[in-house]
């Protein structure tokens, strides 16, 4: 099976939403689309599915956090997006570091406007929860689902071959075996998509790189359909490089 199972609706369908995966829970992974297990988060308390979260624990009023600090990235005002969250589901900003606090912020999974205030704190469960910015708001994320975003290249002359297949998610999949080809296999999530139109496109995000600079890319494809009506053609492919420690004001990882 390929990277991208995410459902015989999207599949089949073309258009419709991709599967939930991308939530704040600190036993999910970066949202792979090779399960369709919802993490407990999601399941329990209605977070990333767009249903309103059930109330949790507002942020101590004494400063008392859960877990340890730790000083490592994200830094202070390190500009952050969200990665690896399912295009049907958001990333929540709480109150505090862990799933008990309140959401302050539900973000969708193509959000980059925020920005990190330099204070992490690491759990007992060894998840990473940064303190960030957003729209004038101050919370917390589970650093699984940041990075930040660098350099966005056409990287359609890179590919071995223009993939074809029946479906844009089938095409993504090659794409990111063409980009990725080595172990541990990317986790794959679709972030965007799939549309048709005049052209076909789907956005999705391919983490675990295995580079401590490099946590992965964003590639958005877009494919011409085939004069059969039933495939499509690979056109361009454009690839963000999703980082892991920063990035150069090139756009490069460091």
């Amino acid at each position: 099976p390929g990277r991208l199972a995410v459902g015989v609706a999207l599949a089949l369908g073309l258009t419709g939403a991709a599967a939930c995966g991308g939530d704040d829970d600190e036993d999910a992974t970066t949202g792979t689309t090779t399960t369709s297990t919802s993490p407990a988060d999601t399941t329990t308390g209605g977070d990333g599915t767009g249903a309103t979260p059930e109330p949790g624990t507002a942020a101590p009023a004494d400063g008392s956090l859960p877990g340890e600090p730790i000083d490592i990235y994200p830094y202070a005002d390190t500009p952050l997006g969200v990665v690896g969250v399912a295009a049907d589901d958001t990333l929540n900003v709480r109150s505090g570091p862990g799933t008990d606090f309140d959401v302050v912020v539900e973000l969708d999974p193509l959000a980059d406007d925020l920005v990190a205030t330099g204070t992490n704190r690491q759990l007992e469960d060894r998840s990473v929860w940064a303190e960030l910015t957003v729209g004038g708001e101050t919370g917390w994320a589970n650093t699984a689902f940041l990075a930040t975003p660098g350099a966005v290249n056409d990287v359609t002359s890179e590919l071995d071959e223009l993939p074809a297949a029946e479906t844009l998610v089938e095409i993504a999949d090659q794409v990111v075996e063409l980009r990725a080809p080595f172990e541990p296999v990317p986790e794959v999530t679709v972030v965007a998509g799939p549309t048709v139109g005049d052209l076909g496109e789907i956005t999705v995000d391919a983490l675990g790189y295995g580079d401590d600079a490099l946590a992965g890319e964003r590639l958005r494809v877009f494919a011409t359909p085939n004069p059969d009506g039933e495939s499509f053609t690979t056109r361009t492919v454009e690839a963000t490089y999703l980082c892991a420690r920063g990035v150069t004001p090139e756009g490069i990882c460091v």
